[in-house]
């Protein structure tokens, strides 16, 4: 193997380390010799001129020649059905992986019909948020005496979320704050009351339960609460993700600073804390993650439950923790030839070769202490003369070739890969520095910023391009939306199910920031503002049929290349409020149908009010109602009248017309 740090000339000597790794333990095989580099090929590449010697050329020409592409779209109630059986075996994991590959193979045709210019944050929100998991939540809760009166519903639950995000988006204070429609300074009231009432929500948030289980379940099983959304995560990510060639493994934490004992066998608080000390919130749940390289959409998840239990979980008695975890992580990408990054917690020979063995896949990791059979000592001894250095031993396990890499940035990395090259990257790392403008005045003087190069080789690269991918999804739900910060609860699962719900935020965010073909240069933050709107002002009449389609049957709806003002001109031309309540034929209907029982007798003269609460803000009586809404849901809608408005909100009908353009 060539060490391309120095550069090599066509034709010239070189020094050729041919390295083998042992099966002994703490001896490596290595010797030195003279050679002459091969001829070099010059590629085109986007305008860049790559070079490669011509093995290189001739593993990339067939490893890389169809990458697998990188898709989204929406899951259907039957393929979560059908994602429900949980494999265990290689053999069923094969076939599974089969019909993943059916699922990728026309994932581009696919993203097309879910993903169009007309998608909005909620669209994405529903491919991210699994159905099963609401549908059980819906179930799970309804099941207390509290909400037999009144039984929580798609739509109540939508709202519900959409309480929680704007939860995030308010400044401090206590919950019971978000529903005070008098501001108390600069900023306006929230006056969430418009949506959701404040004891609505609180018995919700009381009774939220996220599957139905026994005392007998939970004493076997105390993660059970959480353990089904958990799976149901997995299952919706499965079929609706097709991820790119790289995917990332990392630990994901949900801060949990509450119970952590049992009493009497009975789980009290958490039934196992973690503690790690270089997380920003290191204490609470560990998850085991997988996600995209590319897009970082987190894939899969799995609980560390703790020692004892992991134990027993499959390939750990071989394997170990991390070996294990990864083999488990990736079970439905086998045979796909993708390339797995690890941090040091998953990396070493063991887990490359497992994952060959087991899986079909490609490693790249950075190994620190798991360095059993890896050259770490020769790598440590090898004499680096400059920063960007690095050494390249190769060896040939079971016909499988293996790399060992020392790279010499400011200190020694090591890295053990399967796959990419070891040929100088194109692509430097940049370090960030500092530096005064004049030396000799450093008080007064501004700082200038400017990036130091660091030459390094292709697998290096490779490696750092992707390993970031889980913690910036973490900095997303963590460090942005901090919604376990917000949601402040007593229940582990509460806590468990807000680390979750905030995956799925971060996702659907990720999402449409690399999926939208118009998508607009939006802060996190304001796509959480967008979404919590559409979520307050969700109706559950679009479930079945899909986001906005009744509407788009009976409205008009502008062209790509009409502005916003001319689609917003033709809603209001349409969307026209009528005064006269008791003339709808809706109003009608209902009256008559008020008047008179089965056997025709009338029920003492009473008949429907003509003042109806204001379905935008729900505070004030109107005789108002939209016309046309009425007409195309066959209830009445009422609006506010236009001429009044709310101190601190514009009128309600302007409120009108903006969800219907957003549904538009």
């Amino acid at each position: 193997m060539l060490s391309m740090a120095k550069g090599i000339k066509v034709g010239s000597e070189v020094r050729v380390l041919r390295g083998k790794f042992s099966t002994q333990k703490g001896v490596v095989q290595a010797s030195e010799g003279v050679g002459r580099a091969r001829k070099w090929i010059v590629k085109l590449n986007g305008g860049v001129l790559e070079r490669f010697s011509a093995r290189t050329l001739e593993l990339e020409q067939r490893h890389l020649i169809t990458p697998p592409s990188t898709s989204i779209r929406a899951v259907s109630q039957e393929e979560e059905d059908s994602c429900s059986s949980n494999t265990s075996s290689d053999e069923s994991s094969t076939s599974d992986n089969d019909e993943m590959r059916e699922v990728d193979e026309d994932g581009a045709s696919r993203r097309a019909s879910d993903v169009s210019e007309r998608s909005t944050e909620l669209d994405f929100w529903k491919m991210m948020m699994p159905a099963d998991l609401m549908r059980n939540i819906i179930e799970a809760t309804n099941l207390h005496t509290e909400m037999a009166q009144k039984p929580l519903d798609y739509e109540q639950l939508q709202h519900f979320f959409g309480i929680l995000l704007a939860m995030t988006l308010a400044s401090g204070g206590e919950r019971r704050d978000m529903w005070k429609t008098e501001s108390n300074g600069p900023f306006p009231a929230p006056a969430l009351g418009r949506y959701m009432a404040c004891h609505d929500f609180e018995r919700i948030f009381r009774n939220l339960k996220l599957c139905v289980y026994t005392d007998e379940e939970l004493a076997d099983d105390p993660w059970l609460p959480i353990r089904s959304a958990v799976d149901s995560f997995n299952r919706n990510r499965r079929g609706g993700i097709s991820p790119g060639v790289t995917l990332c493994a990392d630990e994901s934490m949900g801060s949990w600073r509450g119970l952590a004992a049992k009493v009497d066998d009975a789980v009290v608080g958490l039934p196992h804390v973690t503690k790690i000390a270089r997380k920003p919130e290191g204490v609470g749940t560990e998850y085991r993650t997988l996600s995209c390289g590319e897009t970082k959409i987190m894939l899969q998840l799995e609980i560390q439950e703790g020692k004892v239990p992991m134990q027993g979980k499959e390939y750990a008695k071989d394997y170990g923790s991390g070996t294990s975890s990864l083999l488990r992580l990736t079970r439905y990408w086998s045979g796909s030839d993708r390339t797995v990054v690890a941090d040091s917690a998953f990396a070493s020979l063991k887990t490359a070769e497992a994952l060959h063995k087991h899986r079909g896949l490609r490693f790249i990791g950075l190994v620190k202490t798991a360095h059993k059979r890896f050259p770490k000592a020769w790598l440590q001894k090898y004499p680096y003369t400059n920063r960007g250095d690095h050494c390249v031993l190769q060896a040939n396990i079971d016909g499988r070739q293996y790399m060992a890499v020392g790279w010499n940035d400011k200190k020694l990395k090591m890295f053990i890969s399967s796959t990419s090259r070891t040929t100088e990257a194109l692509c430097p790392a940049y370090k960030k520095r500092f530096r005064q403008s004049t030396p000799e005045d450093r008080t007064s003087a501004p700082c200038v910023v400017f990036y130091k190069e660091v030459k390094r080789p292709a697998v290096v690269e490779a490696y750092f391009d992707n390993a970031n991918a889980i913690d910036v999804h973490n900095h997303l739900r963590q460090g942005g939306l901090e919604l376990e910060r917000h949601w402040k609860t007593q229940t582990w699962w509460h806590r468990n199910f807000a680390t979750i719900f905030g995956m799925c935020e971060s996702d659907a965010y990720l999402a449409f920031r690399y999926f939208h073909p118009l998508a607009p240069i939006l802060s996190h933050r304001e796509f959480t503002e967008r979404l919590s709107l559409q979520l307050l002002t969700y109706k559950s009449s679009f479930h079945d049929t899909g986001p906005s389609a009744r509407l788009r049957k009976h409205m008009p709806v502008a062209p790509n290349e009409q502005p916003l003002q001319t689609v917003v001109a033709k809603i209001m031309s349409s969307h026209t409020l009528k005064t006269n309540m008791r003339e709808c034929p809706v109003f009608q209907y209902k009256r008559q149908r008020l008047e008179q029982d089965e056997e025709g007798t009338s029920h003492n003269g009473r008949v429907p009010s003509v003042q109806r609460k204001c379905s935008v803000c729900c505070e004030r009586k109107t005789a108002y109602y939209c016309d046309e809404c009425t007409q195309l849901h066959e209830e009445i809608v009422p609006i506010c009248n236009p001429g009044s408005t709310k101190p601190g909100f514009t009128s309600c009908l302007a409120f009108h017309i903006d969800q219907v353009a957003i549904a538009l």
